[in-house]
């Protein structure tokens, strides 16, 4: 990866033509917090007014065809490279290795038990003004709900979802990230893969409705809130392919259709690049009208679920062309990750959810870098960089 950077500095793509990297979530949670320092640290502080394109592009030809004028913003997790609790200069590393790679996009996310602390409020803030700072459009998910696992502290743990305790409690994790986040972020995401908690507890669903929707409303008439902000509950691929009971309920809620896509995550075998296309239609039709925020893109490398370097690379070469003639209705799109996770952030990543180091999940979710956890290369470093160029210029 260090490799990588110093030929994007030094002439291979000159990294002030990408504008935004994404916030350093590490592996997942309980998240491992470092601080960047001030956004100056990080090199240059790159102005918005530079082109969204890549010099090989044609955005700079004025023979080539305009491009289309809908907006898809591409962003990459900058999760940085090695194992155990990375060091700041590997923070940064990473996140400057996502800017020139053509991230223009950011998806922050923390816990509310995160942010009922004050080191984590002032990380959310540091990290905020480091990407803002730099004309990063700018994403928050409050991972109230990760996947079958809810972050709530233990008293709270056993109440109904809309009780007064609860709901006080989350609007206080609501203020204090939009206080961290400046009135920056364009987008809200309340829980990740909610659906996978829904199914496993159908009794929690309706409660979960009426506390989703109060929650989207508080965030929507926040006054630290960006203007315009757009807010949604977010679902696993699976859930709006084959909707839970309470995905139309909370799509009606929400301001934007929001998903992960992650095809095969948990399973025995990771989906295929055949299938994009199909699964993007699918996303289209259950999402109604909603535009369509992805908040995790991405497909394994690891052969324990079959998948592979060159499988891996082949994924987002679909992806990105599946995407390109249904850009109108996707305007967010976040790929997992920069680099895969070692042991000890793997650990930390599947063990908080409750899935085995050894499992199916794990293979998945901690080999989904563009490069290996030692900084190398993966030929879906190169997709992502040809996908991101292809969207530089909305």
């Amino acid at each position: 990866m260090r490799a990588l950077l110093r030929w994007l500095l030094l002439g291979g793509v000159p990294l002030g033509v990408a504008l935004a990297p994404l916030a350093c979530d590490d592996s997942g949670y309980p998240q491992i917090i470092v601080r960047p320092g001030d956004p100056g640290d990080g090199g240059p502080s790159f102005d918005a007014t530079w082109p969204d394109a890549f010099p090989d592009g044609d955005a700079g030809d004025p023979d080539a065809p305009d491009a289309p004028s809908t907006p898809v913003w591409i962003g990459l997790t900058p999760n940085p490279v090695g194992d155990g609790a990375p060091k700041p200069g590997d923070v940064i590393a990473a996140r400057l290795g996502a800017l020139a790679l053509g991230a223009r996009a950011t998806m922050l996310r923390r816990t509310p038990t995160e942010l009922a602390t004050d080191e984590a409020s002032q990380a959310l803030a540091e990290e905020a003004a480091f990407f803002n700072s730099r004309g990063v459009v700018l994403g928050f998910s409050l991972v109230i709900l990760d996947r079958a696992v809810a972050f709530l502290p233990p008293e709270l743990a056993e109440k109904p979802w809309n009780a007064p305790e609860v709901l006080a409690f989350t609007h206080a994790s609501i203020d204090a990230a939009f206080a961290a986040l400046g009135g920056a972020a364009r987008f809200v995401v309340l829980g990740r893969d909610v659906d996978v908690r829904l199914a496993a507890h159908p009794n929690e669903r309706a409660a979960f409705e009426l506390f989703a929707s109060d929650v989207l409303d508080y965030v929507r008439a926040h006054p630290l809130a960006a203007p315009g902000v757009r807010a949604g509950v977010g679902f696993s691929f699976e859930g709006v392919a084959a909707p839970d009971p309470s995905f139309l309920p909370l799509l009606d809620t929400s301001d934007v259709a929001v998903a992960s896509y992650l095809p095969g995550l948990g399973a025995v075998e990771a989906g295929r690049a055949s299938d994009i296309s199909v699964h993007a239609d699918t996303i289209l039709a259950h999402a109604a009208d909603k535009e369509i925020v992805l908040e995790s893109v991405g497909s394994p490398s690891s052969s324990v679920v079959g998948g592979s370097d060159d499988k891996q690379a082949l994924f987002l070469e679909t992806f990105f062309g599946a995407l390109a003639p249904r850009r109108e209705r996707f305007v967010f799109v976040n790929v997992e990750a920069l680099h895969d996770l070692g042991p000890v952030r793997c650990g930390e990543r599947v063990s908080v959810l409750g899935e085995p180091v050894d499992g199916a999940y794990a293979a998945y979710a901690c080999s989904l870098g563009l490069f290996t956890e030692q900084g190398q290369e993966k030929p879906s470093w190169k997709a992502f960089l040809n996908g991101a160029a292809a969207f530089a210029s909305p």
